[in-house]
């Protein structure tokens, strides 16, 4: 009963002013439908047969009007849209104009009315494509026919006046969004409306204006101080003059406005000396570095040198590393192959993506719009033999087997016998070997991605063996695909350079850690010989800070070599000089703290097992009035197992002149305390011990 009762509150509500309703209603008609179906075996009670019989009935009622309303639905909302669009209600309109393509795609007003309101968004292309469908597809009379004619004419006219009257005002942004939709509607244009070079020539004074804005700003934001945002608005710059290049032409005035910035940028780094102003500070550096990088050439070297210098790394140590790096050869793709980098670019991976799908082939890009497959099709009417031929080069390009696509290519050659099939083949020809350079470009940049550099270098080299043996060096589109290649292979190559630093840093720490300062010297040195090409930047800083870890460590290394060859060779007092200036060097520079290993004298005098060796080092330690290193060696032959009553006379000797000796009070203090820590509880020195504090209360006396 509750099933019959909700399925009759449902269809009772349905209401031939709620046209927009109709889909919904058409599926509570079958829900309901269904109802009837299921409980059609309990009709036999008398409420629920009359439940039943009674929406049976309402969705009889029902049903013929949804089926008579539906085929007018498009119609309504069509006139319910143009209501909305009298009263400017543009987005209420767009909104009804769909759903009324949903009853009828191809209702010619519905889409000449979108088209209409597409126009008078800015959005031309969208709206002439719409309109050349409406003509095209969908049979108008003559009437629809010209009215979307000359909508496409107005829209034309339109955008151009208004366009030009943004340039007047000098707002060129605004104008370029217009005449780039313009500029693309051109390229289709089948009703000869569009006059292409005025076009062109105001969207490339657009670009140009806009450009000069930016330089505008740049030196406005200079004047007052904004060198950080001078800085953004010259990489902006940059990037927009790099996209249009084929339209801006003057870019002198860039390079002076980096030179401005750059200068700026030094002066603040000079400022942020303080350590809690470094992070800011090698923001700084990172911007300049970026900067730089626009300009490049010498000027890039003397600003990164200089750069060098403020960040401290320009000390004797950093010149023989400097010295070491320059004398490395540059290695790279950008380097070898140099002719190719033409022009800078900030977006290389952007434009090979770009190239890609122009020229390679993949399984979402099956046939790219500018292959050789493609620009087949394009071929004027030829004879049988040379189309054949222009065919089967295609069908070789697409299993890989690019020599024997050229081959085909050069019997069709010698089958052209006029100008214009000469003009076809040597149009084929180039589109060949772009896409030839495209595809073994990309070959190789995944050949890198893998590690297997050999088969790049290989790809790489006949790739350019084809562009000379075809005389393509100066065709534009193989430079820009090399030059945006190489750029991508080379920065992927400085990549695993840099992981290439970055394992010898890790190699330097390991033997730092295990105090092999020679080897991790060795391998500074090798790491700073590592290279890329001139577009390669790799960041050594951490290599030149572990030289400079090091340097300390080092020169300790060296002297402890010259304490024991002194030992060795029996040269007991230079011996004990030289051990003290160790001990000395390895306190001032705080090795410890660098976990150097600094082994005590006791150790080195027991390793020797030689005790008269140790007698002789202990009485010229007492000679020169080192009284502790004295007490290392009486504890060196404790460690070799002599009695201390074998060493009494000395340790008296050396208690008594040690609490005599004349020091200030200070100092003293500090003695005493040390000899009770290291010595009071020490059996072995009782001798020394006592005879030290029974001095001692003499020298208080006297001082």
């Amino acid at each position: 009963m509750s099933d019959l009762q909700k399925q009759i509150t449902i269809i009772s509500a349905f209401s031939s002013d709620k046209l927009d309703m109709i889909p919904v209603y058409k599926s509570q008609l079958l829900s309901a439908n269904k109802i009837l179906e299921k409980y059609e075996l309990y009709k036999s009670d008398n409420l629920i047969y009359a439940r039943w019989f009674e929406l049976k009935t309402i969705l009889n009622q029902n049903k013929e009007m949804v089926e008579f309303l539906e085929p007018r639905v498009g119609d309504w909302f069509y006139r319910k849209a143009v209501g909305f669009v009298a009263n400017n209600e543009k987005e209420k309109a767009v909104e009804y104009l769909n759903k009324a393509l949903v009853y009828d795609s191809r209702n010619v007003m519905v889409n000449y009315e979108l088209a209409k309101i597409s126009l008078d968004s800015g959005k031309i292309v969208s709206s002439t494509n719409r309109l050349n469908r409406i003509i095209s597809q969908m049979s108008p009379d003559e009437e629809e026919k010209l009215l979307c004619q000359n909508l496409i004419a107005f829209a034309y006219d339109k955008n151009l006046l208004k366009s030009m009257s943004l340039i007047n005002q000098g707002k060129y942004a605004y104008a370029v969004e217009i005449l780039t939709e313009l500029d693309a509607y051109c390229q289709g244009d089948i009703y000869g409306i569009c006059n292409k070079a005025v076009v062109k020539k105001n969207l490339d004074f657009c670009k140009t204006g806009i450009y000069n804005d930016h330089i505008a700003i740049s030196k406005k934001a200079m004047e007052i101080g904004r060198a950080d945002v001078a800085g953004d608005f010259v990489q902006n710059t940059y990037d927009y003059f790099q996209r249009n290049r084929q339209s801006i032409t003057d870019t002198t005035s860039f390079e002076g406005l980096v030179r401005g910035v750059v200068n700026s940028y030094i002066g603040q780094i000079k400022e942020l000396y303080s350590a809690k102003n470094n992070e800011a500070r090698l923001d700084l550096i990172r911007k300049t570095k970026e900067l730089v990088a626009l300009v490049g050439g010498e000027y890039e070297a003397d600003i990164l040198k200089t750069l060098a210098s403020l960040q401290g790394t320009s000390t004797p140590v950093d010149m023989q590393l400097d010295s070491i790096e320059d004398a490395a050869p540059s290695e790279g793709y950008a380097q070898q192959y140099a002719q190719y980098i033409k022009d800078s670019l900030s977006n290389a991976q952007e434009k090979v993506k770009e190239i890609e799908k122009q020229f390679v082939p993949s399984s979402e890009n099956k046939i790219p719009e500018k292959s050789l497959a493609v620009e087949q099709t394009k071929t004027k009417s030829l004879r049988k033999e040379i189309d054949d031929k222009f065919f089967e080069s295609r069908s070789f390009m697409t299993v890989s087997n690019y020599d024997m696509a050229l081959e085909v290519l050069e019997k069709a050659n010698k089958l052209a016998k006029i100008d214009a099939e000469k003009k076809e083949v040597e149009k084929m020809y180039t589109s060949a070997i772009r896409e030839i350079t495209a595809r073994r470009m990309s070959a190789a940049e995944y050949a890198i991605f893998q590690g297997d550099v050999a088969k790049a270098d290989s790809l790489v080299s006949i790739t350019n063996d084809l562009i000379t043996t075809y005389k393509m060096q100066d065709d534009y589109t193989i430079v820009n695909i090399m030059n945006s290649y190489l750029r991508v292979i080379d920065q992927k190559v400085c990549e695993k350079k840099q992981g290439e630093i970055d394992v010898f840093v890790y190699n330097i720490l390991d033997c730092v850690r295990r105090n092999d300062f020679y080897k991790a010297d060795q391998l500074i040195t090798t790491a700073m010989q590592v290279k890329g090409s001139s577009e390669c930047r790799l960041d050594k800083q951490k290599v030149r800070q572990l030289k400079r870890q090091i340097e300390k460590p080092l020169e300790y290394v060296s002297m402890r070599e010259g304490v024991m060859g002194n030992l060795e060779n029996g040269d007991t007092l230079l011996f004990i000089k030289t051990y003290a200036e160790l001990e000395q060097f390895w306190n001032d520079n705080k090795l410890s703290e660098m976990s150097v290993e600094h082994q005590p004298l006791r150790r080195i005098l027991f390793n020797t097992n030689n005790p008269d060796l140790i007698i002789k080092s202990i009485e010229e330690l007492v000679k020169y009035r080192l009284y502790f290193g004295s007490l290392e060696a009486l504890g060196a032959l404790k460690d070799m197992g002599f009695k201390r009553k074998h060493t009494k006379d000395a340790q008296k000797k050396i208690g008594m002149m040690m609490s005599l000796d004349m020091v200030n009070r200070p100092d003293k203090i500090r003695e005493s305390n040390r000899v009770d820590d290291m010595f009071k509880n020490d059996k072995w020195f009782k001798y020394f011990y006592k005879s030290y504090q029974k001095y001692l209360i003499r020298w208080r006396k006297n001082n």
